[in-house]
């Protein structure tokens, strides 16, 4: 996986060359509650890979893809008890990104708190994010925020990426790709599999103190990433009510 996750660094969002039916989204739907909704699966086709997200580089979206480049990727809308979900089953590691940096309605030094929903079936036996020969979880979410320092030559984005991990404990806090990279672990090992659980945290928060700045209104991207192909094991995992909201509420 740290081979995929540097060329997700140093290559990111060109999208004055996107067609039409490529044009990432520029509105996030409002919710009664005041939440702004990423993605909860709801209007997406059971057995499709999500409409609105693109591959790594945020280059194509990939229900775009012809069949044989959609079944490389091991992700696909799912529905149990009239609730639809992504889910994630296979080794191979690749990012989904959902790019955020033309959405008009998004400030989240007003709506900072990124909430989701994960519920792992299958870990990586021995997954290790501090371990480059072991570097596989069972659901990993990220935040792409702004440009960072330059690294092998190209600015990279600053990012921080919550991990469910195999071995590391709540709480670790890794720092890779020339401090551009943040990983904070917030669930670990195999307690609660089987079971959804739901997650919730302040991003403007962690990137002032994981960055020492304040970070940009409008992120370039949010990301999510399930693998275990450096553990060749394979991995389960499901994501789901991926939200911003205030910290007021």
């Amino acid at each position: 996986m740290i081979k995929g996750t540097i060329f997700l660094l140093i290559s990111f969002f060109s999208f004055n060359a996107f067609a039409q039916s490529n044009e990432p989204p520029s509105s996030l739907k409002l919710l009664s509650n005041g939440d702004y909704v990423i993605e909860d699966f709801e209007e997406e086709e059971i057995g499709s890979l999500p409409k609105r997200w693109f591959n790594q580089r945020a280059e194509n979206k990939v229900s775009n893809y012809n069949e044989e480049l959609r079944e490389t990727y091991n992700y696909e809308v799912v529905e149990e008890d009239g609730n639809k979900y992504l889910r994630f089953e296979g080794i191979k590691a690749k990012h989904l990104t959902f790019p955020l940096l033309k959405v008009e309605n998004l400030n989240i030094h007003e709506t900072p708190i990124l909430s989701w929903d994960w519920r792992a079936t299958k870990i990586p036996e021995g997954g290790n994010e501090d371990t480059n020969d072991k570097n596989d979880v069972v659901a990993s979410v990220y935040v792409a925020f702004d440009m960072g320092r330059i690294a092998l030559v190209k600015k990279v984005p600053k990012s921080i990426r919550y991990t469910w991990s195999s071995t590391l404990p709540v709480g670790t806090e890794l720092s890779k790709f020339f401090g551009n990279q943040k990983i904070v672990v917030v669930a670990s090992g195999k307690e609660g599999l089987g079971s959804w659980k739901s997650f919730s945290r302040n991003i403007a928060q962690d990137y002032k103190r994981l960055f020492g700045d304040n970070p940009p209104k409008v992120p370039l991207a949010f990301l999510i990433l399930s693998d275990g192909d450096d553990t060749k094991d394979v991995v389960i995992a499901d994501y789901d009510n991926i939200t911003l909201s205030s910290a007021n509420k």
